[in-house]
């Protein structure tokens, strides 16, 4: 998968083989944002669960805290993605700032002014590069998967996730050449964006 939707052979990729994806410091790195590619017109739930393979069950129970913009949103269905967007999730959070940000819950009206609304503008919607931000549980859970199908990441915010993973890691490969993690400071010393897959070890 080319998250951005650019032809591949203009991107650097990295490819790690560990142990166990689900040790990888996800918290940390989609706490950052990673990039996937959304197809024009996609609401939020066709996105998470047609383009990129989250189970809706999932969606519909274990996400209960949805940001589009910085702005909380109740329906996932009818709630659209569009290009150069930042989506959050997260796990139900704690207390009144959890119950009155949680999606479609009895508190949402004490926060309107800070609500998603969809716009009438249907001409503005456009295929590209959408940030996903993870948080809480849901980074844990979901990050390995979104790390399998591949994202898109700076070098510079690869640096300390890839750094804290290793000694997890058992193969890595750059460009499709084999490499090491003490050969890559010239990517987290830059900006520039790599695709990054994250596979377990046979």
């Amino acid at each position: 998968m080319d998250p951005k939707g650019e032809k591949k052979s203009n991107l650097e990729t990295l490819l790690l083989t560990v142990s166990d994806p689900k040790g990888f410091p996800c918290a940390e790195l989609f706490g950052r944002g990673v990039r996937f590619r959304a197809e024009a017109g996609a609401s939020i739930r066709d996105f998470l669960c047609r383009q990129l393979g989250v189970a809706e069950s999932y969606l519909d129970d274990r996400i209960q805290t949805v940001f589009l913009n910085g702005r909380a949103v109740d329906d996932v269905s009818k709630s659209r993605v569009e290009a150069g967007d930042v989506l959050s999730l997260s796990a139900a959070m704690p207390g009144l700032v959890g119950a009155t940000f949680r999606r479609g819950g009895h508190l949402a009206a004490f926060r309107k002014n800070i609500s998603y609304v969809a716009p009438d503008d249907k001409d503005t919607l456009r295929t590209g590069p959408v940030t996903i931000r993870l948080f809480n549980l849901v980074a844990r859970e979901l990050g390995p998967h979104f790390l399998e199908l591949g994202v898109l990441v700076t070098g510079r915010d690869l640096a300390g996730p890839l750094k804290a993973a290793e000694k997890d890691v058992k193969a890595l490969e750059r460009n499709g050449a084999k490499a090491s993690t003490g050969q890559l400071s010239d990517l987290f010393d830059s900006d520039r964006e790599v695709l990054l897959r994250v596979e377990a070890s046979s």
